[in-house]
């Protein structure tokens, strides 16, 4: 017989130490084979909002970094879609293209800053926090997890609430990838993430003339 309340397995008698079983991970469909963008955004949705079973489902999944590319360089892209319903509402066609064709200009440099803050933070839970993570594993919670950049397109509060959500990713992508304390992660997370921003705001001072 099983215990109900432990989940121990016992005969006759059982002395129940009171403690429940532990649930399984989430269960969520294994992805299928061939083209799979539907089952991918459903993981980069649940990572988005804090899905720790997502993280560990996707953390050794190769796939899960090719659809996390995907959901990058669109949440991402989005961040011009705004300029270009302007453009194109005022019937400035050629503007609007101009923009769009400046994707690849805004992605790469995007993805390089990005990808430099993992390794950092990869580094520093790696000597100091005693991260058993690879950097390989990282990459595709993350990649999904950038779904919400999207919140940027909210009017006003729109980069503070985006840059909250990827800090809350970051972190737990981190703790669970690496198994270090949450706040530990959230530390790295924010620490790393403020010191890009002060980069990103006075590399390139602005000149008034």
């Amino acid at each position: 017989m099983k215990c109900t309340v432990c989940g121990q397995d016992y005969g006759v008698a059982h002395n129940c130490a009171g403690v429940a079983a532990a649930s399984p991970v989430s269960a969520v469909p294994a992805p299928p084979e061939g083209f799979a963008l539907g089952h991918y955004l459903g993981e980069a949705f649940r990572i988005a909002t804090w899905d720790d079973g997502a993280i560990q489902r996707t953390m050794n999944d190769s796939r899960a970094i090719l659809y996390g590319v995907i959901v990058y360089a669109f949440a991402v892209s989005m961040q011009l879609a705004v300029p270009i319903v302007r453009f194109l509402l005022a019937g400035r066609f050629e503007h609007a293209t101009i923009v769009a064709s400046s994707v690849a200009i805004l992605l790469i440099p995007a993805a390089a800053l990005d990808l430099l803050r993992v390794g950092i933070c990869h580094l520093l839970s790696k000597w100091f926090a005693q991260g058993t993570g690879k950097f390989k594993q990282l990459i595709g919670p993350l990649f999904l997890g950038s779904i919400v950049y999207v919140l940027l397109l909210i009017p006003f509060v729109g980069p503070l609430l985006g840059g909250i959500a990827w800090i809350a990713v970051f972190a737990m992508v981190f703790q669970e990838v690496h198994g270090i304390e949450p706040l530990t992660a959230f530390l790295f997370s924010a620490g790393v993430g403020l010191v890009f921003f002060l980069i990103q705001l006075y590399a390139l001072p602005v000149r008034h003339p």
